[in-house]
């Protein structure tokens, strides 16, 4: 990778106020060369970390794309470093691909990233210095859905693009009246209807994934394509993006993959279907409506003390209302398959290409969630819909009453003060029946696995630690080829921004794992942090007996998202 990271400093022209051509004509047939493509890479620790944006930057050079057929414009910039000797992180910095090098052409200077100023001006920048007969932008880095927006700059206190702000930097930098030919989110959680609804006005396709993305995010080699068909539209290029990034991974991969190409065109429909089913939907009854919610596809989920994204596939959630509300579940599907024009994933559980936002998991965030909902100015009878949902959710314990639970584990528990009913969680098992299972340990000490994705062929589970004093998960999978588990590395929580990928557990890290204590006779519960450490070697999982001081009990899910627990018992 050291070595890729020098080639790429050898291939920067520092200081180039002019771009040259070597002698071509860069226009075609219209007197415009064939695209311009504008990609906003806020590198942030996806940089700093393990140099992602710099292994793309070399795709890039490495895609032999000829400058006769697009410009390619880089804003780099977010990150405390980058991996390579030729990018400054001290300033922002606007560069240009021509012919597997890359031109500086303008510095910003100290800007933030999360600014919707700095895209307003990368975008003006572009559109009127770099024209063409179509124009792209991709926005690279970590995203988090319709609530938490995109990416977070290192160097302004993570600071962050909403959705609101992105509309704001598309409508001051010209995109009203010049459209996008594609908009793309090389990013997590960023194919939403709400984030379709809102570029709709300046893009004509929006290229994105509804659940998570691996580290390496697109291969950019994809830029070659147009060196056979400059000229094909913002579908067919899409259609290439999502195949060579499926194809880049492997349809068989144990990384999360979803991708899919959306004509913007058509995407009102969605929204407004959405909006006419849950008018239907009679929030009086509640317990019909959490339980289908508890079974909808849902994107971006974390452990129990960070899982607030909250997106879910709109098809799977029409499909689960299709019993109670049949014309307005066919109407939303019908609308998203006219709308969602390409879409792969390697689910087992089928995904329609488009997420929207439906309060659950995150409801101890659901006030300011739900106010930032409102002012997307959505359609107003989904929108209500969501208050009303909330206002249940959080204001009568009917799962407690009725006894109706989603999903059942099996509690390994830590007498901590038996008489007193205080116990330390220490263990969870997919199964409702003890027995003389083996439990899980990190590096010698116990932990807890919360399933946080199951999309029929593998598993991933979270336990909430942190890192170097730093909020995390990490990350464990299940699949065929692991069935004891592989650690991934770690998942970094900045704020609701969901990180790309997984960090490596380096052996320096310190790591301490967070622990639930509860107190049976009250009820009261909190996370108790246990005693930092390292790893040394890879890290994996170790499979122990329940020491015979240890209780069991079992966890249960009801359909308020809340867990119910039994008393520990032999």
């Amino acid at each position: 990778m050291y070595k890729k990271w020098m080639i790429l400093a050898a291939l920067i022209i520092a200081g180039s106020a002019a771009v040259s051509f070597s002698g071509f004509d860069p226009f075609d047939e219209y007197g415009e060369i064939p695209y311009t493509i504008m990609i906003y890479m806020n590198g942030s620790d996806l940089e700093s970390e393990w140099g992602a944006a710099t292994d793309d930057l070399v795709e890039m050079l490495d895609s032999g794309l000829d400058s006769r057929n697009a410009n390619v414009l880089i804003l780099t910039g977010g990150a405390l470093r980058w991996m390579n000797d030729a990018i400054p992180e001290t300033e922002v910095i606007i560069w240009q691909l021509v012919d597997g090098e890359i031109n500086e052409l303008e510095s910003m200077g100290k800007v933030n990233m999360g600014n919707p100023d700095t895209l307003r001006d990368f975008i003006s920048y572009g559109l009127a210095n770099f024209p063409a007969r179509r124009h792209g932008l991709i926005m690279w880095d970590h995203g988090g859905g319709s609530i938490a927006g995109f990416g977070h700059d290192e160097k302004f206190n993570d600071a962050s693009l909403t959705l609101l702000d992105m509309q704001k930097a598309f409508e001051e930098s010209g995109l009203r009246e010049t459209n996008l030919e594609f908009l793309g989110f090389d990013a997590c959680l960023m194919a939403t209807v709400e984030m379709a609804v809102l570029a709709a006005d300046y893009a004509r396709v929006l290229i994105a994934a509804e659940d998570l993305e691996p580290a390496d995010g697109w291969d950019y080699n994809f830029l070659s394509a147009l060196n056979r068909n400059p000229h094909m539209d913002g579908f067919a290029l899409g259609e290439i993006i999502v195949d060579t990034f499926i194809d880049y991974y492997g349809q068989d991969s144990d990384e999360i993959l979803t991708l899919s190409v959306v004509d913007l065109s058509r995407v009102a429909p969605v929204m407004d279907t959405m909006g006419q089913l849950m008018a239907r939907a009679d929030i009086l009854r509640f317990s019909d409506l959490a339980i289908r919610r508890a079974k909808t596809k849902t994107f971006g989920e974390g452990s129990p003390r960070d899982n607030y994204a909250d997106m879910v596939d709109i098809g799977d959630m029409a499909i689960q209302l299709m019993d109670l509300y049949p014309r307005e579940a066919e109407a939303v599907l019908h609308a998203l398959e006219n709308c969602v024009t390409y879409n792969r994933h390697n689910s087992d559980v089928e995904i329609f290409g488009l997420s929207t936002f439906y309060i659950y998991g995150g409801k101890s965030q659901g006030e300011p969630s739900l106010q930032t909902y409102s002012d997307l100015d959505m359609d107003a009878h989904y929108t209500d819909y969501l208050h009303d949902f909330f206002a249940k959710l959080i204001g009568r314990d009917f799962a407690h009453e009725h006894h109706e639970y989603v999903h059942t584990e099996l509690a390994l528990w830590r007498p901590l003060s038996e008489l007193a009913g205080i116990f330390r969680l220490e263990g969870l098992l997919q199964t409702e029946t003890p027995g003389d299972f083996l439990w899980p340990q990190l590096n010698g000490r116990p932990v807890a696995l919360f399933l946080i994705t199951d999309n029929g062929h593998f598993r991933r589970y979270a336990i909430p630690v942190t890192v170097n004093g730093h909020e995390a998960d990490i990350i464990v999978k299940f699949s065929q080829n692991s069935p004891r588990g592989e650690v991934l590395g770690i998942r970094h929580q900045s704020g609701n921004v969901i990180q790309k990928g997984h960090a490596p557990i380096e052996p320096s890290d310190k790591i301490a794992i967070y622990y639930l204590e509860r107190d049976f006779n009250t009820g009261r519960e909190t996370w108790h942090l246990g005693e930092a450490f390292t790893i040394s070697g890879p890290p994996q999982l170790q499979w122990s007996p329940a020491p015979h001081t240890h209780r069991l009990g079992l966890r249960h899910t009801d359909i308020c998202c809340d867990t119910v627990y039994t008393w520990p018992k032999f």
